[in-house]
C-alpha cells in the first residue's frame, strides 16, 4: 500500500467533507464509494477506519 502525504490526506478529507455536506447532490459518488468499500478486504477496512478515526 502506498504512503500517504499530508497534502493528499487533507485533500481527501476535504473531498469527504464536501460530499457529506450535500449528500443529495453527490448521491451517485457516495454510492460508488460505498460500493468500492464493500469489496475491500476486511483488514484493509480496519486499517482505513483507524486512519480516519485518528484524523478526526
Amino acid at each position: 500500500m502506498g504512503k500517504f502525504s499530508s497534502e493528499g490526506i487533507e485533500s481527501q478529507y476535504n473531498l469527504i467533507k464536501m460530499l457529506l455536506a450535500e449528500p443529495e447532490k453527490y448521491r451517485v459518488a457516495i454510492n460508488a464509494i460505498k460500493k468500492d468499500i464493500a469489496y475491500m478486504p476486511i483488514e484493509l477496512k480496519k486499517n482505513l477506519r483507524k486512519k480516519i478515526l485518528s484524523y478526526e
